[in-house]
């Protein structure tokens, strides 16, 4: 066998992206991501102002970059199938809108729809245990608390009380 051949990377193969009315397209990732997306935007007619994504079969989705630097073949997998979404900022710091570029989403893929809205809502549970903490701290003093009215001393940290043998 020839040792050249031996140190050839293999072909990472194509990978088939859905959109539009249940099109397809089969696309080469061994390119820049921003090669790629721009491809990904001009099969799909969007605008270069958009943002565009690819999320796999389960949900997970690739984060392409937008840089020149990496390859899209460093996120998506040769012969894999890919949906093509759109990504929307809400607000200046809010989370991340997806929404499926393909038409049907809810009846070829009725999972991934789910998966895709859940990704796009704010995570409120943690966001309100953040709220219920910091409006507790600024309600009342520590002392008033505790119950102990006008004793203003404060407990003895955990280090200093094993300093008193206690």
């Amino acid at each position: 066998m020839n040792k050249e051949a031996s140190t050839v990377t293999p072909d990472p193969g194509f990978v088939v992206i859905k959109y539009g009315d249940d099109q397809e397209a089969i696309l080469n990732p061994l390119c820049s991501s921003y090669i790629f997306l721009d491809w990904i935007k001009r099969i799909c007619n969007c605008d270069n102002d958009s943002t565009l994504d690819l999320v796999d079969l389960e949900g997970h989705i690739r984060n392409l970059p937008v840089t020149n630097d990496d390859y899209a073949s460093d996120y998506v997998t040769g012969r894999e199938t890919y949906i093509v979404i759109r990504v929307e900022r809400q607000g200046d710091h809010g989370p991340h809108r997806y929404t499926s570029l393909l038409n049907n989403l809810e009846q070829v893929n009725p999972e991934l729809l789910v998966k895709l809205n859940n990704l796009s809502r704010p995570n409120t549970r943690s966001s309100n245990k953040k709220d219920k903490l910091r409006r507790a701290a600024i309600r009342t003093p520590r002392a008033a608390t505790n119950g102990a009215k006008g004793d203003n001393r404060q407990r003895p940290s955990s280090s200093s009380r094993s300093r008193q043998g206690k």
